[in-house]
């Protein structure tokens, strides 16, 4: 396993900010919205899928849908 130092994790952040439609997460219901800036933050992708409460398929999706880079 891999582990990023903080200039890393800062790095990743800025990508996926910058990479993300906002407008797009802004017409949402807020739970959704909640969840995918959750995620754009943190990286966490489990919590933001329970805030969201979709399962792993259709959070993905949403990620898909919003522009939001997955970065490993």
């Amino acid at each position: 396993m891999r582990v990023l130092s903080v200039e890393g994790l800062e790095e990743v952040r800025r990508l996926r900010r910058e990479r993300t439609d906002w407008g797009f997460i802004e017409k949402l219901p807020p739970k959704l919205k909640a969840a995918l800036k959750y995620y754009i933050e943190t990286g966490d992708f489990r919590v933001a899928q329970e805030i969201a409460g979709l399962d792993f398929e259709d959070f993905r999706e949403l990620l898909r849908r919003a522009k939001v880079p997955v970065v490993l």
